[in-house]
């Protein structure tokens, strides 16, 4: 058996081309101190021994090992090679240039939730050490803490829950319209822009419209692809990423599990105010998300896991799970990506942003979305160079009198791995 298995098919992700890895940025208000957190790491790592992992490659698969050399911390403002000798072989690893922690990581070890525990314990002695201060955070896990193996379970290696079947399945998805089939924009290198709103001016427009910050961004970048392609006759589709951890009893697990919700923009759709279209795309939500529908979903991820582990070759399991990535492109116009509002207790006084930067590996668009300091924080990554879609995007946000500043834009670059 695979040591792996609720994460099979982004492991297998990991090949020339396709790579599905990210960087969280935590942004200090002050320089960072590499052997600070060099030691705050090496403290950290001895509560997470379960994380100290590699990948042994052959030709019928991927499997994981024990890996007992340390983490690695490095200064360099460029992204760290992953699961090779740069990061001693780890499936993660810290960088830092002046006052950001770019913290590395394949997506296979841990989604955005996962990674939480860890980044808050590492954060949690940081900030101890590098401020010399009694630092509170609740709920953080420190090094002297008992492991829970819950922390490490894995859901697909036991019977899933069985869905109750209350609501009518969705019907097959239809083909979304794809935006680079649309000739505005040619792919290319993946370039991102680092925007951010005030989270008092979006929260009150979405309490003022039944919406949320998942329906408000879905349904702006809908507005927009929908102005500038006003005859397409494919569905725009925005999917919205959502964490099944609490239906499958794996709270506190470290695995990669979310799985994506359709958001439908209806051309139907198109004059309703923004309160209908916002409830709309709730309802959306309300439904995909639903214990009975998503445990569905949930049962074909696992069966595509088992399906894929069950391939006899390398190359095989690596065309396999393209093909399923091409599926959900296809299914696929953009994409929205927010874990909440994130906590570091008092340490919240010393970050400026947190915020994700990934590669929309064939996505189109994808924004990452994160809350922090009083500020929503977007990272609007695209395939293309054109700015064409950005644009309409940022038109559509100061039609409603939201104000943003744009920080920086730059060409995305998410960590490279290699096996050698």
């Amino acid at each position: 058996m695979h040591s792996f298995f609720c994460d099979t098919l982004d492991y297998y992700c990991l090949n020339e081309r396709i790579s599905k890895s990210f960087r969280y940025i935590v942004k200090m208000k002050d320089e960072i101190d590499g052997e600070v957190l060099s030691r705050a790491l090496d403290i950290t790592m001895t509560r997470y021994p379960y994380l100290r992992k590699r990948i042994i490659a052959d030709e019928k698969g991927y499997r994981l090992e024990h890996n007992p050399l340390p983490l690695v911390v490095k200064e360099s403002d460029k992204p760290m090679t992953l699961c090779g000798q740069e990061s001693n072989f780890h499936l993660f690893g810290l960088t830092y240039f002046r006052n950001d922690i770019f913290f590395n990581n394949v997506h296979a070890i841990f989604d955005g939730r996962g990674r939480g525990p860890l980044l808050h314990t590492l954060m949690y002695y940081y900030c101890s050490m590098r401020y010399n201060e009694q630092v509170e955070m609740s709920g953080v896990w420190l090094a002297d803490s008992p492991v829970d193996k819950a922390e490490y379970f894995d859901p697909f290696t036991v019977p899933l829950p069985q869905p109750d079947d209350l609501l009518p399945l969705p019907p097959a998805p239809a083909k979304a319209l794809r935006l680079e089939e649309k000739g505005l924009v040619v792919r290319s290198r993946q370039h991102l822009h680092y925007i951010r709103i005030d989270e008092k001016q979006l929260m009150s427009l979405c309490k003022s419209s039944d919406g949320t910050p998942n329906t408000i961004l879905s349904v702006l970048m809908s507005r927009a692809v929908d102005k500038l392609h006003p005859d397409a006759e494919e569905p725009i589709v925005g999917q919205v990423y959502c964490d099944y951890r609490s239906i499958v009893g794996a709270e506190k697990s470290h695995h990669n599990m979310v799985t994506t919700l359709p958001l439908v923009y209806e051309r139907s759709m198109r004059n309703m105010s923004l309160e209908m279209q916002n409830t709309a795309m709730r309802g959306d939500i309300m439904y995909f998300s639903d214990p009975s529908v998503l445990l569905h979903t949930v049962t074909g991820i696992k069966a595509a896991c088992e399906a894929v582990n069950s391939l006899p070759t390398l190359q095989d399991k690596f065309n396999a799970v393209e093909q399923g990535m091409k599926t959900f492109f296809d299914q696929t116009t953009f994409a929205v990506s927010y874990s909440g509002k994130k906590s570091f207790g008092s340490c919240d006084r010393h970050i400026e942003a947190l915020f994700p930067v990934g590669e929309p590996v064939g996505i189109g668009i994808l924004m990452e979305v994160t809350a922090a300091d009083g500020w929503f924080y977007i990272v609007f990554m695209q395939d293309w160079r054109e700015d064409v879609y950005f644009n309409a995007f940022l038109k559509e946000i100061v039609g409603l009198g939201l104000d943003f500043d744009l920080l920086y834009s730059s060409e995305a670059i998410a960590p490279p791995f290699s096996l050698k």
